[in-house]
């Protein structure tokens, strides 16, 4: 549908260009004359009244965005406004949004499994980095709390990472929806198996209302394991007592986590060393995989996870040998040193160099565009993706 035409709830004509980036529900469309936002168009078969509402209900009910007012990037790809086919708007068509830039801005995996982030990144990539990632996802997450609502299905897919370790949660509409002005939930139908806690396996989402909240504790704890623990799912193991179970769904269920002393499973050959995790952090990984297994209101909330790994990122020490081996203070040597695999190889590549900022750190000069060719340029980057000049030139 190229130079389709929509229409805001305030009159204001709006010009689309297909982008051909399409989903199960719609297409993802740019904005004449706006590089900030696109549009989501729904397919006509997918559009109901619930689905207007909820759209509706977002736009009143927004996250505090906790990037958006320090340095004006979004990292909830919120709803911004209802369009419409028509200037009358009695044809409901979808919604604006911000734009993330996906050749930026890619799927998490590809940052916390090893294999992918040394092809893309080297060794540049580092467990700092993977931590802040981490801690900016507790920062989206809880905002996304705050406001009375739900991921509902935390996962990977709908996490995406830039290489300065900003993210963005996408795929919002889809999220668990609180309509504090006329008191209605709109409830998330979808549900991830290696996510979703032991307790909502069973249940069949499309027919049953479920509050996701304790749900969504319980994957962003294996998200920051994840991030932390190179890819590694907190209840992948081996032993006999897994034997029988090859699927990491099957092993959750069975809620044996292999690095709590007296579990009768150990870690996987490819998982590295506990040891890399402070004692802090391996209280709430407790909480949320022994403790939380069996009872939901054990797990740490994104607020306890915000605050602990803070407290991490803060105290983080790099290692003489390598710089991109950077590790838990409570370690006396580098613990990637003597790994047979090296995560974090001494193998720069100039054109991923970025300088990472504390979280929430507020002293920050932002340049959106290249001012030579035009690209965007992503929080703290020390120079354009696409033609390399130095941001510093561009100030």
């Amino acid at each position: 549908m190229e130079g389709l035409t929509i229409y805001t709830k305030e009159g204001q004509r709006l010009q689309l260009s297909d982008t051909g980036k399409s989903g199960g529900e719609g297409k993802i469309y740019s904005i004449k004359g706006n590089h900030y936002n696109c549009a989501k168009i729904f397919y006509e078969k997918v559009i109901t009244e619930e689905l207007i509402e909820k759209v509706l209900a977002m736009t009143t009910n927004v996250p505090d965005d906790p990037t958006w007012s320090i340095i004006g990037y979004r990292s909830i790809a919120w709803p911004i406004e209802v369009v419409f086919f028509d200037n009358t708007k009695t044809k409901f068509a979808g919604y604006t949004m911000p734009y993330i830039d996906k050749k930026i801005f890619r799927e998490s995996h590809l940052y916390y499994d090893p294999t992918d982030r040394i092809r893309e990144f080297g060794g540049t990539f580092t467990w700092k980095y993977l931590m802040t990632s981490a801690f900016n996802i507790c920062n989206a997450v809880l905002a996304v709390h705050q406001r009375g609502h739900c991921v509902g299905d935390l996962r990977e897919n709908n996490i995406l990472v830039s290489p300065n370790a900003l993210i963005t949660l996408v795929d919002c509409d889809s999220f668990q929806i609180r309509d504090k002005d006329n008191d209605k939930i709109y409830y998330t139908r979808v549900g991830t198996g290696e996510f979703l806690p032991p307790e909502l396996h069973s249940i069949n989402f499309k027919e049953r209302d479920i509050d996701r909240i304790y749900a969504d504790r319980f994957a962003l704890s294996i998200m920051i394991f994840k991030f932390l623990m190179m890819g590694v799912h907190p209840y992948q193991s081996k032993g006999d007592e897994v034997n029988n179970t090859p699927s990491t769904e099957g092993k959750l269920l069975k809620g044996l986590f292999p690095y709590e002393k007296g579990t009768p499973v150990r870690p996987p050959d490819y998982a590295p060393k506990y040891e890399i995790i402070s004692e802090g952090l391996r209280i709430l990984f407790r909480k949320a995989f022994v403790d939380g297994h069996k009872d939901p209101f054990e797990r740490p909330t994104a607020k306890q996870w915000l605050d602990a790994l803070a407290k991490e990122i803060d105290n983080l020490k790099e290692c003489k040998s390598n710089r991109y081996h950077v590790y838990s203070n409570h370690l006396e040597k580098c613990p990637w040193c003597k790994m047979a695999i090296d995560y974090f190889p001494n193998n720069l590549q100039q054109s991923h160099q970025i300088i990472l900022p504390q979280p929430g750190s507020k002293e920050v000069e932002l340049v959106l565009w290249c001012s030579n060719c035009g690209c965007a340029i992503e929080f703290d980057f020390n120079n354009c993706p696409n033609c390399s000049m130095l941001v510093s030139e561009m100030r």
